[in-house]
């Protein structure tokens, strides 16, 4: 390596560091704040559990969907339990299986989406006609592919009334079949802790909010006096723009982790992930290139570059600095629970790499195609413009 460019990946090495130590010293504080729902014991409420209802999309779900409901309907929730299942406009064997599930369970009740309403995106409007058909005094709304263990409901339950929450979302364990996928899921939960700051959601003096479609649990006054789905009809990034709506609206919410209680498989492959965040990455930057060409940029100085200086340069303190963010992101993957944590480090740069192609992807079919499809529809981007928060 010639002078020029060895002392510009010094330089770079040192910066790097600096930034990781940056974002990693408040991740590692935050994370611990982050309690685990598993181990909150429900227990009794004054007055009983209230009512609760449970909204759940489904569009073209024939192989999930039976298993996820009657997760939810077999759950033991000990107050008054109704769920909607809103099959959306589904092609497959979905309908059946849900007239089907309804003989079994009086508490559940299908409803039917023929056509989209204008200014909508399907799955909002689904969760949105959920919602408008429920009477519980708190609304989950989850997805047609998510598996609740025994007891979740309860416990969700109880901890938001005891803390005198208005919105309690759980992060799921997320199940990912194979070795490229699974070291892809997790540097996506990296990037996601450090960008969205989940253990700040709970402080009312600060901006951060947190949503996961997984489990959105809110309370119904709360959700009615925000706005409803209606408000955020046209974001693909529904879940995050619930919860910003609530915390705008100056409601208390909370993150907890679902780990044990939650499971999801996101995708089965890394092309389908990739396709999956094709919709809700660049609406998630509000539709700001430059914040998706800045993530970028800055995920691979702290991600990508500390691996190949490890690798190509000698002694000194500039690879001393590389191996020590090496080290930070092995901690890091320790900390958040990764099962295979030196794997995933070294998959790590793979893992931006993936995730960088996938932001950008998103930004440019968007802006090359004028929308985004998805799931069989067609969303212009300046009708998805005019709704930011």
């Amino acid at each position: 390596m010639t002078p020029y460019p060895r002392r510009l990946f010094s330089f770079l090495s040192f910066l790097g560091l600096a930034a990781q130590l940056a974002l990693s010293i408040g991740w590692f504080r935050g994370m611990r704040e982050i309690r685990a729902l598993r181990d909150f014991e429900p227990g009794p409420l004054p007055g009983g559990y209230p009512s609760l209802s449970v909204v759940v999309p489904a569009r073209d779900e024939e192989r999930a969907v039976a298993g996820a409901l009657r997760s939810v309907l077999e759950n033991g929730y000990p107050g008054r339990l109704e769920v909607f299942a809103v099959d959306d406009r589904s092609t497959d064997a979905t309908p059946g299986i849900l007239a089907s599930l309804a003989g079994e369970y009086p508490n559940l009740t299908v409803l039917s989406v023929r056509s989209l309403p204008e200014g909508w995106l399907g799955k909002n409007h689904a969760l949105y006609v959920g919602a408008s058909e429920a009477g519980g005094e708190w609304l989950l709304f989850s997805d047609a592919d998510v598996h609740l263990a025994p007891g979740c409901l309860a416990r969700a339950v109880a901890c938001a009334t005891r803390d005198g929450l208005d919105h309690l979302t759980l992060s799921p364990d997320v199940l990912s079949r194979g070795t490229l996928l699974s070291a892809f899921v997790a540097t996506f939960y990296l990037i996601f802790t450090l960008v969205a700051r989940p253990w700040l959601a709970k402080d009312p003096r600060r901006k951060e909010s947190v949503g996961v479609g997984a489990f959105n649990l809110v309370r119904r006054d709360a959700y009615l006096a925000a706005g409803t789905h209606r408000a955020i009809a046209l974001r693909p990034d529904d879940d995050m723009k619930l919860a910003k709506l609530l915390k705008i609206r100056g409601f208390r919410q909370d993150v907890a982790s679902g780990d044990g209680l939650v499971l999801v498989e996101w995708h089965t492959s890394v092309r389908g992930a990739i396709r999956g965040l094709e919709k809700s990455v660049y609406a998630g930057a509000d539709y700001r290139l430059g914040a998706i060409v800045a993530g970028v940029l800055l995920h691979a100085l702290v991600g990508v570059l500390p691996f190949a200086g490890a690798l190509l340069l000698g002694r000194g303190a500039p690879r001393a600095a590389c191996l020590g963010n090496v080290a930070l992101i092995h901690a890091m993957y320790r900390r958040s629970g990764s099962e295979a944590p030196l794997l995933h480090t070294a998959l790590h740069p793979l893992g931006i790499a993936l995730f960088a192609y996938a932001a950008l992807r998103s930004a440019y079919r968007a802006i090359r195609t004028g929308g985004i499809e998805w799931r069989g529809t067609r969303y212009p981007l300046d009708e998805l413009r005019r709704n930011v928060l």
